[in-house]
């Protein structure tokens, strides 16, 4: 150890200066050291004194290594203990006082320091945004929490007016649903609001429309597909019983959707039994090869004496009177607007192997709500019918354990269709735990899900939203928000919050300029509940990432992004520090 002596001595050359600290010179440090081995209080001072000036020797290694100068002035900061720091103006304490404390009323506290308990966010999840208040990380996606039992089922609903960032959430979760592993279906894509996100993730996208591929309501999908693969025949009886049911369901739906009126009991009878005769050796159909519509129109007109037993006439021509409705309904599908889409085999299959789907049905037009609610009915059969098919090879233990996420994004025109679309998603709701698969639904009011005829519809549609365990409530108005307080607790401290994010500020003439443009003060914001009490949620603004920006798959305006007078596109994929597009 190189020590930096200066020339000054003290105390007859006792002590001497060593880096600006005063140590005992080398002839005193031996004479202590040898008085420190007598007994009695002479070793013990000296013992004592030993160790001081071990102490000392290193506070002046230190400085000495530290300022590398030999001139005796010390550089170096005082030496920070757990009462301060020690040495001269250092103002170590040798007793740390206690915190004073003061009593208050809870407003008067809550002034002083608004934040005494911290927020509720687990870091479990898709991370979705930073805490509104506490600027903390808010981590979150249905499954995720289900898995860990903060909620008790994979349903979350995202409710917010419009322009808000409803999708881009959504299209958040989908991002980390792919990531985790999940494969997403979005079994409609109405917009489309996912099409260039799946794209991005490498997944598949089909097109749907009139001139933009078909769908066979006969195809046996993923779920057909999959009984030869299956060892045990009880469970390929299972699975064909279920795939014929599924075929008769669809094509009764699309009856009715034509007819306007519901399919009598002995006209499913007879469906079945057209399917049965399509598949026997004699037609040469199979699952490989599946009829289509017309062939089961055929099959049905010509009768014979296997479909006359099922509908119990005597003879052809009282047949032929039995079946004339059943027979006229699926001529309007064979040959009317339906026909050229569900007349044909299926342009594109789901392929499974995907990490996300996305069916796109924007080029439906906008006011054929029975052609829509067709396709999503077929959609939705064919994309559950896989999902079904990934388990029954799980279980069969020929594939690996999977889980998946629905996406209903746009729920108000799915139900808009008419009130049978309100069955078919109250059973998905209720369903969505033996399947494996979360679901995520959204729309712009509690209004959408009462706008029926039928108060048992109203009232199953409501329960859409009572139901899902998660609820992301983004900038509503102030009676949605009472509306939504029927269902679930709202402080009043979160009402104001949720509506004033509603609220823009009013426009100045600053506004004319492009550089200066601010989205709504709302924009990305949302409530996450997960209970029926007056328990406070969690608040938080979500921000794109730049690869979300580089990626552009947020911008739902592009149809604005050229228009003549309209704001650069640079200029209006702002949200807070973050892009955002929807509007």
């Amino acid at each position: 150890m190189t020590h930096i002596k200066s020339r000054n001595t003290s105390r007859s050359g006792r002590t001497e200066l060593v880096a600006g600290v005063r140590v005992l010179s080398p002839g005193a440090r031996t004479a202590t050291e040898a008085a420190a081995a007598t007994p009695g209080l002479r070793g013990w001072w000296a013992r004592l004194a030993i160790s001081s000036d071990d102490h000392r020797r290193s506070t002046a290694a230190r400085r000495a290594h530290s300022s590398g100068h030999d001139d005796g002035f010390d550089r170096s900061l005082a030496p920070l203990t757990d009462r301060g720091y020690r040495g001269i103006g250092g103002g170590r304490a040798s007793v740390v006082p206690a915190t004073p404390e003061w009593r208050g009323t809870t407003v008067q506290v809550a002034g002083l320091w608004p934040y005494a308990v911290g927020a509720s966010a687990p870091t479990v999840g898709t991370p979705v945004g930073t805490h509104y208040i506490t600027g903390g990380p808010v981590h979150f996606d249905p499954m995720s929490w289900f898995l860990r039992g903060f909620i008790t089922a994979p349903i979350c609903f995202v409710l917010a007016l419009n322009g808000f960032g409803k999708s881009s959430l959504i299209r958040r979760m989908v991002t980390g649903a792919v990531a985790a592993g999940r494969t997403t279906l979005c079994m409609g894509d109405t917009k489309p609001d996912y099409r260039d996100l799946v794209i991005k993730l490498g997944g598949q996208v089909i097109d749907v429309g009139y001139g933009h591929g078909t769908l066979n309501p006969l195809d046996v999908g993923a779920l057909g597909a999959v009984v030869t693969r299956l060892p045990d025949p009880d469970q390929r009886r299972q699975i064909t019983a279920r795939v014929e049911a599924g075929q008769v369901n669809i094509v009764a739906g699309l009856i009715e959707l034509v007819r306007g009126a519901r399919v009598a009991d002995y006209e499913e009878v007879l469906l079945a039994a057209g399917l049965r005769e399509l598949y026997s050796a004699t037609a040469g159909f199979s699952y490989d090869r599946p009829p289509v519509l017309s062939d089961l129109l055929e099959v049905i007109s010509d009768g014979g004496d296997r479909l006359r037993e099922f509908v119990e006439e005597d003879d052809e021509l009282s047949y032929r009177a039995a079946t004339k409705t059943l027979r006229r309904s699926l001529r309007a599908l064979v040959e009317g607007p339906f026909g050229a889409i569900f007349n044909g085999q299926t342009t594109t299959r789901l392929d499974l192997d995907s990490p996300a789907i996305c069916v796109d049905v924007s080029r439906i037009p906008e006011g054929d709500t029975k052609l829509l609610a067709a396709v999503l009915m077929v959609c939705w059969s064919d994309g559950f019918g896989a999902v079904a098919a990934a388990h029954a090879l799980a279980d069969a233990g020929q594939a690996p354990p999977r889980a998946f996420e629905v996406v209903m994004d746009e729920i108000w025109r799915v139900l808009g269709v008419g009130e049978f679309m309100v069955d078919r998603v109250d059973a998905l709701t209720r369903l969505n735990r033996p399947l494996g698969t979360e679901l995520i639904m959204c729309s712009h009011t509690i209004k959408d899900l009462s706008s029926f005829d039928s108060l048992a519809a109203q009232a199953k549609a409501l329960g859409f939203f009572e139901r899902a365990r998660a609820k992301l409530i983004g900038p509503v108005g102030p009676e949605e928000i009472n509306r939504i307080r029927n269902a679930v607790g709202i402080t009043e401290t979160e009402k104001l919050l949720v509506t004033s994010w509603a609220a823009p500020r009013p426009p100045t003439d600053d506004d004319l300029d492009p550089s200066r443009r601010e989205t709504p003060p709302g924009t990305g914001c949302f409530l996450l509940k997960t209970g029926e009490s007056n328990e406070p949620g969690i608040p938080f603004r979500m921000t794109f990432t730049p690869t979300e920006r580089r990626a552009d798959v947020h911008n739902t305006n592009r149809r604005f992004d050229n228009l003549a007078g309209s704001v650069p596109h640079t200029a209006h994929t702002e949200i807070g520090r973050g892009g955002q597009h929807e509007r």
